[in-house]
Formats: structure tokens, sequence, C-alpha cells
């Protein structure tokens, strides 16, 4: 595979299992995610392709993914993570289902707020915001890492640096990058890479543990671009299966 970058999403958490808001909630992964994992690992080295060095988030669905698909690879791999890959805050909406949140404010709203790119939730209290600053992985992390909320377009600019410098030099230097990350971060590093418009950022949904592979080289500005838009999934009719059971239930 030709590939130099390879895009997945952490294994089912806790949280998914559950449909809640997850955003920043430290949760971690269930026996089933942990398993996607693995496989997802072995399907990579499965066809000769091994990462040179690992980027993931500061959340441990992120970062324990990472870790599991590593064990496919003689290794170590250098892992490399950065609270910009972290997931969306969901402000005030964290740790409530999805169902409860559309009942309560209808759904018209409930999509502006979850697949909308300018929609902000409501904010965390500044007593929760100050609690959870205290709290891992925020405690060591600078205060810019853990805002009140964010909407879809605050992620795109937060990971728009990270691509421009960190992945712009990994690819420079011929590196295979595995980037693990969660469904919004990873949409936004979507949107940056393929110039999404915000319709078709709207529309796209990317399942746990199914790696998407693209294949990256530098621009006349010095900026990462796609030899195909898009993308390739290795395992394209089940990725898209599933894209498809998450667009249903309102997105990632």
């Amino acid at each position: 595979m030709e590939a130099n970058v390879v895009l997945v999403r952490h294994g089912e958490s806790v949280a998914n299992v559950r449909h809640l808001f997850t955003g920043v909630l430290d949760v971690g992964l269930t026996p089933a995610g942990e398993a996607e994992c693995v496989a997802a690992g072995e399907r990579l080295a499965g066809i000769g392709w091994t990462p040179e060095v690992i980027c993931t988030s500061e959340l441990v669905r992120g970062w324990r993914t990472a870790e599991l698909m590593a064990t496919a690879w003689p290794g170590p791999e250098p892992v490399e993570r950065d609270w910009r890959l972290n997931e969306r805050n969901y402000g005030a909406l964290s740790g409530y289902l999805k169902t409860e949140i559309a009942e309560r404010f209808g759904y018209e709203q409930f999509l502006y707020w979850r697949r909308s790119l300018e929609g902000r939730p409501p904010p965390l209290p500044e007593a929760t915001l100050a609690l959870w600053r205290t709290l891992s992985p925020f405690d060591r992390l600078p205060a810019e890492a853990l805002t009140a909320t964010e909407s879809l377009a605050d992620v795109v600019e937060r990971v728009r640096p990270w691509v421009a410098n960190t992945l712009a030099e990994h690819v420079a230097a011929g590196r295979r990058v595995l980037l693990v990350g969660h469904g919004n971060s990873l949409r936004a590093v979507c949107a940056v890479l393929d110039r999404l418009e915000p319709a078709e950022l709207s529309a796209l949904n990317l399942p746990n543990a199914r790696p998407l592979a693209y294949r990256l080289r530098l621009d006349d500005s010095g900026a990462p671009s796609p030899v195909v838009r898009g993308g390739e999934y290795l395992d394209a009719a089940a990725a898209l299966a599933e894209a498809a059971v998450i667009a249903a239930e309102g997105g990632t």
C-alpha cells in the first residue's frame, strides 16, 4: 500500500456503546473496542504497512487504541500525543444521552449542535470547567486545551496548525504516519486535508477502528495534499455500512 498516512478513529468506547455525548470526558474502551483495535493493527500489518510514527490525542481512548494497534508490529514505534487531536468539547451536553438531548431540545437543535460547522453547545459552567482542568489529562495541559464548549469549526482551527506543521514535517521527511484520533478531530483533519465544504463535512462520519488510508504530498505552499481526495478505506464496504449506521443515529 502506497499510503503514507492512515487515519483511525479509536475503538468502541464505553460511552459509544451507551450513545452518550462524550467529547472530552476521558472514558476507556470496551472489550469489543479493544479487540477492534488489535484487528485494525493486524489488518495494516497483514498488507505490509508499518508506521514510522504514531500520532494520537491525550485522551485515553485515543492513546489506548494506538497502544493496542502497535502490538501488530515488532516496534516499538514512536508515539506522539498532542491535545490538539483531542475530541471536540460538547460543553454542557457532555455525558448526556443523545436521545435525551434530542427529546428535550428538539431534533433540529440537536442536529445543529451535533452536525453543523458553527453550532456551539451550551458552555460548561465556570465551576465545572475549573474542576475539569484539575483532572487528567487537563491538569498537565495548557488552559486552551479545555475550553467551555466547541463548535466543529473551532476543532478545525485547532487541528489546522497541527496539519500544517507536525503532519507536514512528517510527510516532508518521508515518514509513514498512523494518526489515531476521534470522530470530530479526524473529521476536522479531513476538512483541512480535503478542503471540505460545510455540507461535505456535515455528511462525513468515521466508523470506529476502520483504517482510512491517504497518500499525501506537499503542494506548492508546503501544505499536505491528498493524491485521492477523501482517502480510501482498507475495508470499504464494512466502513461505509458502519458510517451509515452512525449517520442514522445523528452522526459522529
